[in-house]
């Protein structure tokens, strides 16, 4: 006791400000003398003062040479323009000459692989079909920014009988199969005409007979890309048609490349103009972007195609012109995305001697057509580039590697002019006259202003600095006491360099430790969030009561809690305030875990911690390095350690140390003596001592505490317990509902709910078993309607919510909850893990707001699992209903005794079938209308849902033969086994891909509750040792009343292993393969392998102690039993006797 107050009165000279009984920093102050400076930059403040005068002086030498900066700028601004502007005119002609290069170069490889393929296939001209022709001309368009390309073999008299024939036979193949292409091809906009008609004489396009021309030569179109058969595909011939130009026989007899005059460029001022315009440009509407304007300047190009080997000729006598492509384009593709987006203002005028003069205006990578007419400003004249076509064509032949036809001289040359305009001058001038009126000014003021800006930010810096370490001696005064902070901030950073460790010596101090006895059990089956929404919430009570109590909390490691009362500050009662804590922390946790078992589901409101405490000397510091804490060393936080290690959930044990201390401060009265002696770990045997102070907390005795503890087997769910498992299912249920609800509603438009959609049972529902489908599908609403939706929007009608609550409590109620295993409890267990394993399903972009597509890799490797809510919905539903009116034995167990479930359902799958059947007559009960009304949009809705509900329910008969097999096949289609990403039978179209996700969709869905059904042998030990007693204790009681042959003792622990190595583990390896779960997979399969591991080992042991249990249970009934019998036939003589 002197030394003790020795220590306090050293203490106390200490002392001078300590606070009142409180964990903040006021608490831990310290000795007064200690402060930290926190004012830096005050000499860096007059250095800059300083500064400033020198700047001032400065200014006036500045402004002469601001001036000379001014006239050379000016100057080099007007070069700059005229530079920048050379280079945009060299570029916009450049371009035009590489994009003929690409055009040319990409139909002369088409023309030859025409040719080569005609050649393979021994056709000979006209009569030549290309298979994969609509392929090669879809790229040859990207490549030369083209619209529409045709193919236009040259007939003559000699072969016009056979080309009709040919046509006839072949032209609607190649119509097929380029409108096939065309399904597919993201370039194609236009409608997709499946029915169309057919003309097999070369015609005028109006259905008339094409005349004889000069020379009866014709040019009948054939094989094009793309096509909108709205009339005649084919036989459309170009020289009788189109007898307003000779392109194309100019180009035949020239054997040269020939662009035709620009078209489609009306004076928009002539209503005539615009009309004929409009009808001329009807043909290319359907086959241009909805967004792109089809009056706007456009030419033919001919290309001859040729029948020789070699492309190359110098003499056209050489050539054996077959026919022509006619590829049509627009002017505007030949001069966009060129220029960089600074660009403005270009001007491109395009002259022919054939045709009206038009201008575009270039700004970036976008065109704009001005109009017709040369639309240059006259003052830009002197800054022309021109260039004819041809030159450009040449050139660009030239420098390249083409050796196909060059293009025609003759025929219409075509000439580009390039112009600025006064908005180019004006991305590279500033206003000189301004600047140069006012330049002194600006530079001056300017610069002044800069300075005071500057000086401003310097004075903010400073004030950041300091606010932030503020901040930061903040942060340390939580987590040190004060001069533990201070001498941390002064301390040097080299341990060896004069540096004293921090660390201190205290006599007299109590150290709390507190666990949560089955959290890693309990953490097993939730998910993290949960977990973290658990800790958080007892940490938080612990440190206001902390607070309020005086007592300093070290650190949380996991899920325990560690505190001392006694440093730094001497407290001479801190033992009893340690007790007092210890019980007030008991008393909140015990009422925090009931109000978050709705939250947190079942088991939470059971969690109790183990509470620890030991008084003596502790020695505390700060261990330097990386995330430097405060700690306690020493043998009394180690004992600490172990009085919550070796104690009893919901009791706080001590040492001898601590309970002396409690009586001699006249609280004996808390101290209760430990039966047992405690074996602690590097202590050996102790005598320990239950704390009970009166004021804080329930004071249990030890058989109540180990009472409050589950029994192993023969459960049953109680009253409140039931009414705890309804209360958490209907809040998970509503948030589901919430979400169902919030989809519906962000269909719109697409999808309106039916007015008075009609909810009645149909009338051809069939046995669940028959019901089961290979693929349910996922609506296509569903993967259209991507947006985000949240619950937070949607609140519950009344009458929906009370309706969703009887429905939960209808199926609980229908549960068999006598049956230790198939009850409702163990139904919530199922649907608690599938609710965690659809919240490990990967997310997909547009539920984090991102933009997603249709066939999007994402969405397709969640297969819409977690975009339609109707599916997470059913599927919970699924879990809890799974069970209903279980008989408590096996669907064998019910055909052998003939059960009326047996007969009904044809001994398949009994069980199952009755609980869907039982579940689903109390869902379309007439008290649910309003539920049903307002999760369904209609009668297709609620059909989904059910095929949802019975394939998932009867998902979980995993012994049926037939059912195992069909699910085999089905698994090898969706995953084979060589990893190919689409499936082998199906193709590649949209419509395909969408079947492959469902048929995926639906086998992830029934493998969830599949996993959720045995989910206790996935997870931590303990859990599994539950629910598996629980199964033994039942089929013992079926065992017991007759209805089992065989005792399932005698082969149990066999059985584990073959239902380990044979279904659970082989199921959580598909979990992983099915690759949405994340690492969800690898947890379940590595509880799965730890779990069957430690069966092997403990198995046999573990169910003869279960068997010993239950003949100790056995005889305790009977004696029960025989004591009431004679109790009740006393009492039977004395109401004789009276």
């Amino acid at each position: 006791m002197d030394t003790h107050d020795t220590s306090i009165s050293m203490d106390e000279d200490l002392r001078s400000d300590v606070g009142s009984s409180t964990n903040d920093s006021s608490y831990f102050d310290g000795p007064k003398s200690v402060s930290t400076d926190f004012s830096p930059g005050r000499q860096e403040g007059k250095a800059l003062r300083a500064v400033r005068l020198i700047f001032i002086f400065g200014l006036f030498c500045a402004v002469p040479l601001a001036l000379g900066v001014y006239f050379y700028t000016s100057i080099s601004e007007k070069e700059q323009f005229e530079q920048q502007y050379e280079q945009y005119a060299s570029k916009v002609l450049e371009a035009i000459g590489s994009t003929l290069e690409n055009s040319f170069g990409a139909l002369d490889n088409l023309a030859l692989g025409v040719v080569a393929s005609a050649r393979a296939a021994n056709q000979t001209w006209p009569n030549v079909r290309v298979a994969d022709f609509s392929l090669r001309a879809a790229k040859t368009l990207s490549l030369s920014r083209a619209k529409v390309l045709v193919t236009c073999p040259l007939v003559v008299d000699e072969t016009y009988d056979s080309w009709t024939n040919w046509t006839a036979k072949e032209g609607t193949i190649w119509v097929d199969e380029t409108l096939a292409v065309q399904a597919t091809d993201p370039n194609f906009y236009g409608p997709i005409v499946e029915e169309y008609g057919t003309v097999n004489i070369i015609t005028t396009g109006g259905g008339g007979l094409a005349p004889r021309n000069e020379g009866n030569q014709f040019l009948p179109s054939w094989q094009a890309y793309p096509i909108v058969p709205y009339w005649a595909p084919y036989n459309f011939d170009y020289i009788s048609a189109l007898d307003y130009t000779t392109a194309h026989t100019d180009s035949l007899r020239s054997g040269k490349i020939v662009i035709t005059n620009p078209y489609l460029n009306p004076d928009l001022n002539n209503p005539e103009e615009v009309e004929s315009a409009e009808s001329n440009a009807a043909w290319l509407y359907p086959r241009i972007h909805p967004d792109e304007e089809p009056l706007e300047p456009a030419s033919d190009l001919y290309f001859p195609i040729r029948d020789n080997v070699n492309s190359v000729a110098t003499d056209p006598n050489e050539y054996s012109p077959v026919g022509v492509f006619a590829v049509t384009f627009y002017w505007r593709d030949m001069i966009r995305d060129i220029l960089p987006s600074s660009a403005r203002g270009i001007l491109v005028v395009v002259e022919n001697p054939c045709s009206a003069t038009f201008t575009y205006r270039i700004d970036g990578p976008d065109t704009t057509l001005l109009g017709r007419g040369d639309r240059h400003d006259e003052k830009y004249h002197d800054m022309e580039f021109e260039s004819l076509i041809i030159e450009l064509g040449a050139y660009r032949i030239r420098e390249s590697t083409y050796t196909g036809p060059g293009l025609d001289d003759e025929h219409c040359p075509i000439k580009f002019k390039i112009y600025p305009t006064e908005d180019t001058e004006a991305t590279t001038e500033t206003n000189a006259p301004i600047i140069y009126s006012v330049a002194t000014l600006l530079i001056c003021f300017g610069s002044a202003l800069l300075f005071l800006i500057y000086d401003r930010y310097q004075e903010r810096r400073q004030r950041a600095i300091v606010e932030s370490a503020q901040k930061n001696h903040a942060v340390l005064s939580s987590l040190f006491p004060a001069f533990v902070r201070d001498r941390i901030i002064r301390a040097k950073d080299d341990v060896n360099d004069g540096y004293t460790p921090i660390a201190e010596l205290y006599t007299d101090t109590t150290v709390f430790f507190a666990d949560i006895a089955g959290f890693t059990a309990w953490s097993s089956t939730r998910e993290a969030t949960d977990v973290f929404t658990l800790l958080e919430s007892i940490y938080m009570r612990f440190d206001k009561i902390s607070r309020r109590h005086g007592v300093f909390k070290v650190e949380t490691v996991g899920d325990s809690y560690v505190a001392v009362c006694g440093l730094p500050e001497p407290r001479k009662n801190h033992a009893v305030i340690m007790a007092r804590f210890s019980a007030e922390c008991r008393k909140s946790l015990n009422a925090l875990t009931k109000e978050l078992a709705v939250k947190l589901g079942p088991g939470t409101e059971g969690l109790m911690m183990r509470y620890g405490l030991n008084s003596g000397p502790t020695t505390a510091g700060v261990l330097r390095g990386d995330k430097t804490r405060f700690q306690l060393f020493g043998d009394t936080a180690n004992t600490a350690a172990r009085m919550e290690s070796t104690g009893i959930p919901n009791r706080i044990q001590a040492s001898r140390k601590t309970a002396d201390l409690l009586t001699d401060a006249g609280y004996g009265s808390w101290v209760t003596k430990r039966d047992d002696l405690v074996d602690a770990k590097g202590k050996g045997r102790m005598q320990t001592y239950w704390i009970e102070p009166a004021e804080g907390g329930l004071a249990l005795s030890e058989p109540l505490a180990v009472s409050m503890r589950e029994s192993p087997a023969g459960f049953n769910v109680g009253k409140s317990r039931l009414e705890q498992l309804i209360d958490f299912n209907v809040e998970v249920l509503e948030n589901l509902l919430k979400d169902l609800v919030a989809f519906n509603r962000s269909l719109g438009s697409s999808r309106k709910k039916s007015s008075s959609p009609s909810f009645s049972p149909a009338k051809d529902l069939k046995m669940p078993r028959d019901e089961i489908v290979e693929v349910i599908p996922v609506p296509e609403l569903t993967r259209r309607n991507l947006s985000k939706v949240t619950r937070g929007n949607v609140d519950l009608p009344p009458e929906v919510a009370s309706q969703l609550r009887d429905f939960v409590m209808s199926v609980a109620y229908v549960h068999n909850n006598q049956n230790s295993f198939h009850n409702f409890e163990h139904a919530t267990h199922v649907a608690m893990s599938v609710r965690k394993l659809l919240s490990r399903i990967l997310k997909p972009l547009h539920q984090s707001g991102g933009a997603i597509s249709r066939k999007s890799s994402i969405l397709q490797s969640t297969y819409s699992l977690t975009s339609d809510p109707m599916i997470q919905f059913a599927v919970y539903i699924s879990a809890l209903i799974h069970d209903a009116e279980h008989p408590g034995v096996s669907n064998g167990t019910l055909c052998e005794e003939e059960d009326s479930l047996a007969v009904t359902f044809g001994n398949k799958s009994c069980a199952e079938q009755n609980s869907v059947v039982v579940a689903w007559g109390l869902f379309m009960c007439d008290s649910l209308s309003e539920l049903r009304s307002y999760m369904f949009l209609d009668e297709a809705q609620l059909r989904q849902f059910r095929q949802l509900v019975v394939n998932a329910v009867m998902a979980t008969d995993v012994f049926d033969k037939d059912l195992k097999q069909f699910r085999e096949k089905r698994w090898e289609k969706a995953f084979p086994k060589d990893d190919v990403s689409t499936i082998s039978s199906f193709s590649a179209s949209s419509s395909n891909l969408d079947l492959e996700g469902d048929l995926r969709a639906t086998i992830v869905v029934e493998h969830i509750i599949q996993a959720s059904d045995v989910v206790h042998t996935m997870q931590h030990w303990t859990v599994y040792q539950k629910w598996n007693r629980r199964l033994f204790a039942e089929m013992r009681s079926a065992y017991k009343e007759g209805r089992t042959p065989k005792d399932p003792a005698e082969g149990w622990y066999g059985g584990e292993l073959w239902f380990f190595d044979n279904y659970i583990i082989p199921l959580a390896k598909k979990l992983k393969e099915c690759g949405v779960f994340g690492v969800s997979c690898d947890e379940a399969l590595d509880y799965a392998k730890d779990n069957r591991l430690e069966w092997e080992q403990k198995g046999k042991e573990i169910v003869r102690t279960w068997m010993e249990e239950e003949e100790i249970e056995t005889e305790t009934k009977m004696e029960d039993s025989v004591e009431k019998a004679t109790e009740g036939s006393s009492f039977s003589s004395i109401d004789e006797n009276l």
